[in-house]
């Protein structure tokens, strides 16, 4: 699922598994004074490289480039860019080795 106006660039041979969601906007709230919907979104978009495989329950969100090669596992929730390579899994997601 793709829900968020930041946009989207996804490259060749990516795969994307069932029940992904991929967030490229998200809701301002630095502000305490005022009320969280009314502070607006950010709208960074997110950028897929190539020969990315994006396992099934993955969360990706607003601002994140998810470099060349990389895996990400199941349920891995992706709030920064990543490195070529690789290999990321948990919540938020953490690099446990590289491809090769």
């Amino acid at each position: 699922m793709v829900y968020g106006q930041g946009g989207l660039k996804i490259g060749n041979g990516v795969r994307i598994a069932t029940q992904s969601t991929i967030l490229p906007s998200n809701h301002i709230f630095d502000r305490k004074d005022i009320m969280i919907y009314e502070q607006g979104l950010s709208k960074k978009g997110i950028v897929i490289e190539d020969d990315v495989w994006i396992g099934a329950g993955v969360k990706i969100l607003d601002g994140v480039i998810i470099r060349k090669g990389c895996v990400i596992g199941a349920n891995t929730v992706v709030n920064k860019s990543t490195e070529q390579y690789g290999i990321y899994v948990g919540a938020p997601a953490r690099l446990i080795r590289k491809r090769g």
